[in-house]
C-alpha cells in the first residue's frame, strides 16, 4: 500500500514539473516579476499598478501587460502546440550571461541571417559563439515589439 501512495505523489509531482511554458519574461519593472520567468497561456498574474512586464512567446509574439490592482491574464496562444526547443531558446537568451572561462573564439562562423527577425535570432542563438550576438538582436527586437514602457 505504501508503495502505491508513494507511486501515486511522485506521479502527482511529475505531472506538474511536465507542464510546459506558453510565455517567458523579458523584461520586468515589478520587482516581484524576475526575468526568465514563466506563465501558462490564459494564467492569471499579479503585477503591481503602475508596473509592467514584457513577455514573448516562441512564435516570437511580444506582449507588455501593465499591472492594475486586479491579477492581468495572460492571453491565450492561438497555436495549439509548443515548440519546445523554440522555448528552450528564448530562456537562453533571457537568461543571465555568464562569464566565459575559455578563450573567446577570434572568428565565431555565425549563420547568415537577418537579425532583425525573430526567427533569424533563433537560428543564430545556438551556434557555439553567437549568443552575444543573437542576445543583442533580441533586445533591440523586443524593444522595438513592446514599445515603450507606459510607466515612464
Amino acid at each position: 500500500m505504501r508503495a502505491f501512495w508513494t507511486g501515486l505523489l511522485l506521479a502527482a509531482g511529475l505531472a506538474g514539473v511536465a507542464h510546459a511554458a506558453d510565455f517567458v519574461v523579458v523584461s520586468s519593472t515589478d520587482p516581484a516579476i524576475a526575468r526568465g520567468a514563466e506563465y501558462a497561456s490564459g494564467q492569471a498574474i499579479q503585477i503591481s499598478p503602475g508596473r509592467s512586464i514584457v513577455l514573448i512567446d516562441p512564435a516570437g509574439n511580444v506582449k507588455r501587460l501593465v499591472g492594475a490592482p486586479k491579477a492581468v491574464v495572460l492571453p491565450k496562444r492561438q497555436v495549439a502546440s509548443l515548440d519546445e526547443d523554440r522555448m528552450a531558446v528564448v530562456r537562453l537568451l533571457v537568461a543571465p550571461q555568464r562569464t566565459r572561462r575559455a578563450m573567446p573564439s577570434l572568428n565565431p562562423s555565425c549563420p547568415q541571417t537577418d537579425l532583425a527577425t525573430f526567427e533569424g535570432i533563433v537560428a543564430v542563438a545556438p551556434v557555439d559563439g553567437c549568443l552575444t550576438r543573437a542576445r543583442e538582436a533580441f533586445e533591440a527586437y523586443v524593444g522595438k515589439a513592446a514599445g515603450p514602457d507606459p510607466a515612464t
